[in-house]
């Protein structure tokens, strides 16, 4: 199983620093689908909404320290890959019959036509930086999408 670099599948176009914090799930899902099919990568938000709920009947995104995780997979995704959100202040996060403050949120967006591991792979690859007290700290002082980039490669 070959690592996926998070580089190359961050979307520049997905990244959001410092937003104000969403009042729940439900927001966060309604605005993060939007930027997703206005800057093309999904054809319909309300259909990527509907498979990353789906998702969430399965078992919880929520991954403590403060992140959450969740992901679609439909027909309807154009161009997979990833958005991230960080909020100003952490909101609670409930998912899979868990909840929890968050305030650093990854999307994936997967594609029908991708191969069954690739998003687990990514996911693999996301958890692992998670486990790493270095990337909490780029995820919380990031100031550009480009220093975000960076600091993932150097880690």
């Amino acid at each position: 199983m070959n690592n996926i670099k998070l580089a190359d599948v961050l979307l520049n176009e997905m990244v959001v620093l410092d937003c104000e914090p969403f009042t729940d799930k439900n927001e966060m899902l309604d605005v993060m689908t939007h930027k997703f099919e206005d800057a093309g990568f999904v054809s319909n938000a309300k259909a990527f909404k509907k498979a990353l709920e789906y998702r969430e009947t399965l078992g919880p995104t929520y991954m403590g320290n403060f992140v959450a995780i969740p992901h679609g997979k439909c027909k309807e995704v154009l161009k997979p890959g990833i958005g991230f959100c960080r909020c100003k202040k952490p909101f609670i996060y409930e998912s899979g019959g868990e909840s929890g403050e968050v305030k650093y949120i990854f999307i994936l967006a997967i594609s029908n036509n991708q191969e069954n591991d690739y998003h687990l792979r990514i996911l693999a690859t996301l958890a692992g930086m998670l486990a790493h007290q270095n990337f909490l700290e780029l995820l919380e002082n990031a100031s550009s999408y480009e220093e975000l980039i960076s600091g993932i490669n150097n880690l």
